[in-house]
């Protein structure tokens, strides 16, 4: 598919999304809104991390059944990570992806309010705009960084 086309379906998507405001969702929505991606990445990165470990883990048993197993020293390859910091770095992330969506709430109001202040009729339809503008603005400049990228790069 066209890359034009993508981007374009892309920031149609973002301010139609945009023009729905938060403020009227129910109580369970905004926490649905913040929960349900938090629990997602905490899931992704537990799944993950744990394919790492999984990984190293065969890596050194077909290095220790293939040579003498060395001193801790000279042990070339990752140790298994602790369980508590297998737990930790999902909850974190988590945590954290919560974290933004609960700002995101608060900011997109904050917007919302600012727009009204400086005397806007239809404050949803300014911040679609926006969200339309900075969705095509975005994929410009990764498409322009993806080209000099590309040029910068010797021929093989």
């Amino acid at each position: 598919m066209n890359k034009l086309l993508l981007s374009s379906i892309g920031a149609t998507a973002a301010g139609a999304l945009t023009l729905v405001s938060p403020a009227d969702w129910s109580p369970r929505v905004r926490r649905a809104y913040i929960v349900v991606p938090g629990v997602l990445a905490a899931s992704f990165s537990a799944m993950l991390l744990s394919r790492i470990v999984d990984r190293q883990a065969a890596v050194v048993s077909r290095v220790e059944s293939v040579t003498e197993v060395p001193t801790d020293a000279a042990y070339p390859f990752p140790q298994r990570h602790p369980v508590a910091v297998r737990v930790a770095v999902p909850v974190l992330i988590g945590a954290a992806t919560c974290g933004f969506q609960a700002s995101s709430l608060w900011i997109d109001a904050a917007l919302e309010r600012g727009i009204v202040r400086f005397g806007a009729a239809h404050p949803r339809r300014w911040m679609a705009a926006l969200a339309v503008a900075m969705s095509l603005g975005m994929d410009a400049i990764g498409e322009r960084a993806n080209t000099r990228t590309a040029q910068a790069r010797p021929e093989s």
